[in-house]
């Protein structure tokens, strides 16, 4: 179990991004996104879906938490679906660790070097 310090790190920045993606997409925001700490992980995916013609443009981003980058993109796969004629679409993957000294910032590179030097 993580610490409260990082599940709650988790959770602003995971907030703050979703409130970025919403407004630089012109989507409202939610009157109470309620993201509870027990759901939020190392990586947010959020999906903005593609608009289409002849149909109403999304109104709201679809997210959610991976423990893995390959999770993460396994998520998107089973989610995302697109057409020829569809545009607008965006897609998101921000690891939530980054930069807050959790878990993530010891990581070894492939190379074998520490992340942080």
């Amino acid at each position: 179990m993580l610490p409260a310090a990082i599940e709650q790190e988790r959770l602003f920045v995971a907030e703050r991004l979703l409130f970025e993606i919403e407004r630089r997409h012109g989507l409202p925001h939610p009157a109470n996104r309620d993201i509870h700490p027990v759901i939020v992980d190392r990586f947010l995916t959020a999906y903005v879906p593609e608009t289409r013609d002849g149909e109403p443009a999304p109104s709201a981003v679809e997210f959610a938490f991976a423990r893995s980058l390959t999770e993460a993109l396994q998520v998107v796969q089973g989610v995302v679906s697109e057409t020829d004629t569809g545009f607008g679409a965006a897609l998101y993957v921000h690891d939530l660790d980054t930069g807050n000294g959790g878990p993530a910032g010891r990581e070894s590179t492939a190379a074998g070097a520490d992340a942080r030097s």
